[in-house]
Formats: C-alpha cells, sequence, structure tokens
C-alpha cells in the first residue's frame, strides 16, 4: 500500500523553519528542515500514524515514549525548548540584537544603493541636459493649443473627436437667482404654481453624546 497523499505532499514541502534558539547540529537542522511540516503534522495529529515507526514517533511526540530515532531526538529537542517559560531578558536581548540587524541591513542597504547611484549620476546629468530644451519647448507648444483648443470648440458650439482625443463642449448651465425669483412671485403670486418643495431630510454626521450623572 503506498504511502497517503497527505503524507507524501508534506515530506516532499520543505523549508521548515528552524528555531535558532534550540542546540542542533547540522544534520539535524537539515533532518527538520526536509521534514519539519510532516513531522509537525505527526505530532498534532493533523495527519494519522501509518507504520509502527510513525506510531511510536507520535507517542514520543506526546511524551509517552523515549526518543531513539533521529527525527524523534530532534523533535523532543525542538518541544522542550518550547515548552520552557519564556525568560523576559533573553527575549528582550534577542530584540535588540534583531533591531540592530535590521539597522545594520539598512545601513548596508543604503550605502549600496548611493553608490549604484553615483555610478550613473553622470549619465543622467547628461540626459537631463539633452533633454531640457526639447521637454521644455514641447511643452510650452502644448499648453498652448490646449488653450488655442479650448477657444476653437466654445466656438464652433460642439464636440470634437480626434486621434483618441475628445474634446468635449457642454451648454453653460442655466441657473436662477432664488431670492430674487421669490421676490417676484411676492408680486406675481400666478408663479408660485410652478414652486416645488421636497420633503425634510435629516441627518446625524455623529452620534448623540451620552448623558453622565
Amino acid at each position: 500500500m503506498g504511502m497517503p497523499a497527505e503524507h507524501t505532499a508534506l515530506i516532499q514541502r520543505s523549508g521548515f523553519p528552524v528555531p535558532t534558539s534550540v542546540a542542533l547540529d547540522d544534520q539535524e537542522r537539515g533532518l527538520l528542515a526536509r521534514y519539519g511540516y510532516w513531522l509537525e503534522a505527526l505530532a498534532s495529529g493533523a495527519i494519522a500514524p501509518m507504520t509502527p515507526e510513525q506510531q511510536q514517533f507520535v507517542r514520543v511526540a506526546r511524551g509517552d515514549a523515549e526518543p531513539q530515532s533521529a527525527f524523534e531526538r530532534v523533535w523532543v529537542k525542538c518541544r522542550r525548548v518550547a515548552a520552557r517559560p519564556h525568560n523576559p531578558a533573553a527575549v528582550l536581548a534577542q530584540f535588540v540584537a534583531a533591531r540592530a540587524a535590521a539597522s545594520t541591513a539598512k545601513d548596508d542597504y543604503s550605502k549600496r544603493r548611493l553608490a549604484i547611484l553615483e555610478q550613473v549620476r553622470a549619465q543622467l546629468d547628461a540626459l537631463d541636459a539633452e533633454f531640457a530644451d526639447r521637454l521644455a519647448s514641447t511643452e510650452d507648444e502644448s499648453a498652448r493649443l490646449e488653450t488655442e483648443t479650448r477657444a476653437a470648440v466654445l466656438a464652433h458650439g460642439a464636440s470634437l473627436r480626434y486621434g483618441g482625443v475628445y474634446a468635449m463642449y457642454a451648454r453653460g448651465r442655466v441657473t436662477w437667482d432664488s431670492k430674487g425669483l421669490a421676490q417676484y412671485t411676492e408680486s406675481h403670486p400666478e408663479v408660485g404654481q410652478f414652486r416645488r418643495v421636497g420633503s425634510p431630510t435629516f441627518s446625524l454626521p455623529y452620534p448623540p453624546s451620552q448623558a453622565t450623572g
């Protein structure tokens, strides 16, 4: 009988994160990195053991038996370290070291990046000088023709489309002087029949404050 698919998939999945706080030799680190996901699934019960050796590993992982195989020994080492209560001073020291490493990495990156920029800075300056007049003249010409286009479309009185650009013309919006119209309606009440008043609205942008006693 072949190995179940869930076992095969976990065995083929390498790159298990090896804890740095556990004293492991190179062979143990390699073993854990290669088979850690599979061992973790067996130990947690995510997959069922299929052989006597796997059943023994599960018993060892649960603390019901002493480790004998390389798999069992490396897993017990990791489990014992994980079960220890955290030492605040040790955790703080690890944090300080991690921050220092991150700061050093950022400094190294900044220095390397600056060095690369310095190598091409002369080329960038030459490129800027080469295109300065061309960029300025083309931008000025584009702005001038945009102004002319606006005037031409307004004079034409209709929208135009050319080369994927749509110059849209819109008639001026009609507005009414509400105050003046209201005054006119007072002396010409017949205009009032065209007046429409909508329903009142209400909004509460903030929740009401609760009374405190």
